[in-house]
């Protein structure tokens, strides 16, 4: 994934050496219009100059390569800015309401970030950690238990995994929609692909932690 970063700005650099040598000079030739990359011999997205289809000139290693990267930006920016793009949301705020409570302060910003409802990023919560909870006047999800701040993290990245991330293109830019037979479907915005997700096993966990709090 980092090649292509490394190869664009290899590109970049080669095309300046040419620049600088007068290799890219038109020869005479009418300018045309540059919008994207700016290429001496034509637009390499409108297909002018050297990138008609009728045209018989050679063309250039450096220059093919150049063409390669301008088409992928276009089409496909997130591919050409990072082949893993990062998925930036804000920590979990999480505070201490008496020894059996916790508060997630800002669950509602968290997933408007992911683009999903409070209400299904609250249930899977639930049925990871196996407790249940209610939602304050100020949005603020109020858990039953002690949970630390890690515990939540790790709640959410396999949310993300599981409901948010395309697996096809690692884009976050998704939707989760309801399909037929009640089943839901994560469909991506970067590349269209889409796939059925599991339905959140409400109550699993939190039967298996009383059994654990029985045994103990």
């Amino acid at each position: 994934k980092k090649k292509k970063v490394v190869k664009a700005a290899d590109v970049d650099d080669f095309e300046a050496k040419l620049a600088e040598a007068g290799a890219n000079q038109n020869d005479g030739e009418e300018p045309v219009e540059k919008e994207v990359v700016e290429v001496d011999n034509g637009d390499p997205l409108k297909g002018t100059g050297i990138w008609a289809h009728d045209e018989t000139a050679n063309i250039t290693y450096p220059l093919l390569l150049n063409r390669f990267f301008t088409l992928l930006h276009s089409q496909h920016p997130d591919l050409a800015s990072s082949g893993s793009k990062s998925y930036k949301i804000p920590p979990p705020q999480c505070l201490r309401e008496g020894n059996k409570k916790t508060i997630f302060a800002n669950i509602a910003e968290i997933s408007k970030r992911m683009k999903r409802t409070d209400e299904h990023v609250t249930q899977f919560l639930f049925a990871e950690l196996g407790t249940s909870g209610s939602v304050d006047g100020s949005r603020r999800l109020v858990i039953k238990g002690r949970f630390q701040q890690k515990q939540i993290e790790n709640v959410l990245r396999r949310y993300i995994v599981e409901y948010v991330t395309c697996r096809t293109c690692r884009s976050p830019d998704t939707e989760l929609n309801k399909g037929e037979n009640r089943l839901y479907f994560v469909t991506c915005n970067s590349c269209g692909s889409r796939r059925s997700v599991t339905a959140i096993k409400t109550g699993f966990s939190a039967q298996v932690g009383k059994r654990r709090r029985q045994q103990g």
